[in-house]
């Protein structure tokens, strides 16, 4: 018998990146100090309604240096000080500036719509380094209607 061909021609997936409930960025900082304490506003990535489900802290250093991220502690939240959202970020994973700490979701019962979130950084570097940031990311689900 001969062969008809593909059983499936499809050539994108069903299921477009512009859908809702695409897991992706909604809100980002980069270039925070990693010596002091403070609270940080940054603004949700066009979604009204969303469901946070990760938290990325990436390449902390200093001029491309690594940086030993001993007391670095911080959390993202809905208000300026507020309780985190996510659990504690793994600083051990941060010792080159390639280093990702990957910190889930402490609770996901509630769907989130304010516009900003605070990144609260509750405690700098224990043996500050001039020059030091680090960048923050956090993805979840967008459920507000397709872009």
């Amino acid at each position: 018998m001969a062969n008809p061909g593909p059983a499936v021609t499809n050539t994108t997936h069903p299921q477009g990146a512009t859908t809702a409930t695409t897991l992706r960025l909604i809100g980002t900082i980069k270039n925070v100090t990693a010596n002091a304490t403070g609270n940080y506003a940054f603004q949700v990535v066009n979604s009204t309604v969303y469901l946070l489900q990760s938290l990325m802290v990436t390449n902390l250093n200093a001029a491309g240096t690594s940086v030993t991220p001993t007391g670095l502690a911080l959390g993202v939240a809905t208000t300026s000080g507020g309780s985190s959202l996510f659990g504690a970020i793994t600083a051990g994973n941060l010792t080159t500036p390639q280093g990702v700490s990957l910190v889930s979701a402490s609770s996901s019962a509630t769907a989130g719509t304010v516009q900003n979130l605070y990144l609260n950084v509750t405690a700098g570097l224990t043996t500050p380094v001039a020059g030091a940031t680090f960048d923050v990311y956090v993805y979840g689900y967008d459920f507000s209607v397709p872009f």
